[in-house]
């Protein structure tokens, strides 16, 4: 079972977070790096952030 950690990034427009629109998708093999990789993102970030979205399993596409 391959386990994917993943990481979108949306604009904000006038205080509120567009999550229909996905400017930036990363996945990460361990829970750990896709988490550094979203406070490391946000750090001063005014106009998007990034948000992690959970884990999939690459093998039934099911949401963990």
């Amino acid at each position: 079972m391959a386990i994917v950690h993943n990481v979108q990034v949306y604009p904000i427009y006038s205080g509120h977070v567009n999550d229909h629109k996905v400017l930036i998708e990363r996945e990460f093999t361990r829970y750990e790096d896709a988490i550094e990789y979203r406070d490391w993102y946000n750090d001063g970030m005014t106009d998007r952030i990034a948000v992690y979205t959970g884990a999939i399993n690459t093998l039934s596409g099911e949401h963990l």
